[in-house]
């Protein structure tokens, strides 16, 4: 059986299950390439990290 990829509705990048050991832990879903359910945060469009004030020239 083909399995069907998963995309995030949040941030579009694909997403695995993972089940959990035992009959007490959740099946879960996380993203691929980090393994944590939650999104990355976008970088900023003009590489400063987020938070910062921009640099006086």
């Amino acid at each position: 059986m083909n399995q069907i990829p998963l995309l995030c509705p949040r941030c579009g990048r694909p997403q695995r299950i993972v089940h959990g050991e035992g009959p007490h832990r959740p099946v879960r879903v996380v993203h691929t390439e980090t393994g944590r359910e939650s999104c990355e945060e976008p970088a900023e469009p003009d590489g400063g990290a987020a938070g910062e004030a921009p640099a006086d020239v």
